[in-house]
């Protein structure tokens, strides 16, 4: 049976998405351990640089006055240092306390006389921390708090890291989608439940349209329902894999999903790559230049490639690429390794999934 802890927990990992689940999350806490405001925040231990990530009963526009008296905060400068939950009468005299700065400008503001703050994800150089403050007629913080607070902060760490992996593949994916962003096929990142992270320009469109796939609750469907039963499959046990026209007789297209998101960095652990396939799309002709972007090809393995999928032979590409042959076969080779292929055939077919059209070879 799901019982107020359940959901609480729940609320805390929705929130790795969605920042209102965190609010409501904390909101249900300030309940449980009797205070006034409860917040979740990141901070650089270094530069002082602060981040809400959530907050309940907190005035938002004192944020500015937090910063600047961010590099005085004591109590969370401790937690830094120590990794441990502390309450401020553990660190310094109540009334030291109550004629800091921070105190002054920024506890009596809100009504708030005490605080606690419990650890959640702990670095060398950051801090995050839940956060809770209680006014003058509840009395301080004590460790039963401290402890009831606990129950909760180790999920509060995990849906983080998780927010943090999502917010590093957002920046690794805005680093390479250009690149994305070139190619006639739709190009989507999903994770293991269909649930969208990116798309590129071709598949927002196809979104856009609703031809072929949509999405449904933040999930990638397939508008063929046995398609999208096959996909479900594949993405749940993390199986890579194709699934080609139903034969309707009508133009179909082809989805692959590769179980690992390669080229997306490592943050995109967990992740998948779905490419939509038109296969009778136009094809482009394999420049160095693309074939370079596309593929993460050196210079010179991308004109001997590009000299390939032209159609030439390797005697005939050496000779236009003033190569000596056994110079123009060792690049094929080490092309080839890099982009894990055995054959003519199989660069042809790879070069087909890209979007580039090839000439037959004159061998």
């Amino acid at each position: 049976m799901i019982d107020n802890y359940d959901r609480l927990v729940g609320l805390i990992y929705d929130g790795a998405t969605d920042d209102g689940s965190w609010t409501l999350a904390l909101k249900q806490i300030a309940d449980v351990v009797g205070a006034a405001g409860v917040g979740l925040g990141l901070q650089d231990m270094r530069t002082h640089e602060f981040r809400s990530l959530g907050a309940f009963g907190i005035d938002p526009d004192l944020n500015p006055t937090y910063q600047r008296l961010a590099p005085g905060n004591t109590i969370w400068r401790e937690i830094a240092r120590r990794n441990e939950p502390l309450t401020d009468t553990m660190v310094m005299p109540k009334a030291v306390f109550v004629r800091t700065e921070l105190y002054a400008d920024w506890f009596r503001r809100q009504g708030f006389h005490g605080v606690m703050a419990f650890p959640t994800l702990f670095k060398k150089s950051a801090s995050a921390v839940v956060v809770a403050f209680r006014d003058r007629s509840l009395g301080d913080f004590e460790g039963d708090d401290l402890a009831a607070l606990g129950r909760f902060t180790g999920h509060f760490g995990r849906a983080l890291g998780i927010r943090l992996d999502r917010e590093r593949t957002a920046e690794v994916l805005a680093a390479t989608d250009l690149m994305l962003e070139d190619l006639g096929d739709a190009i989507l990142l999903i994770d293991r439940a269909l649930r969208l992270i990116h798309a590129n320009a071709a598949a927002r469109a196809m979104l856009y349209a609703n031809k072929a796939i949509r999405l449904h609750q933040g999930r990638l469907e397939l508008h063929d329902p046995e398609a999208d039963a096959k996909l479900k499959r594949m993405a749940a046990a993390g199986r890579s894999g194709e699934i080609g026209p139903p034969g309707t007789g009508r133009t179909e297209l082809i989805v692959r999903l590769s179980a690992r998101a390669n080229g997306f960095g490592v943050t995109s652990a967990g992740c998948a790559t779905v490419r939509i396939v038109d296969p009778n799309r136009e094809r482009e002709r394999p420049t160095p230049l693309k074939l370079r972007n596309r593929l993460g090809l050196t210079q010179r393995q991308s004109q001997v490639i590009a000299a390939l999928a032209s159609g030439a032979t390797e005697k005939q590409a050496a000779e236009n690429l003033g190569l000596a042959a056994p110079t123009l076969h060792t690049h094929v080779r080490r092309a080839y390794e890099k982009l894990d292929l055995r054959s003519r055939a199989e660069l042809v077919a790879l070069l087909a999934r890209h979007g580039f059209g090839t000439t037959p070879s004159q061998r």
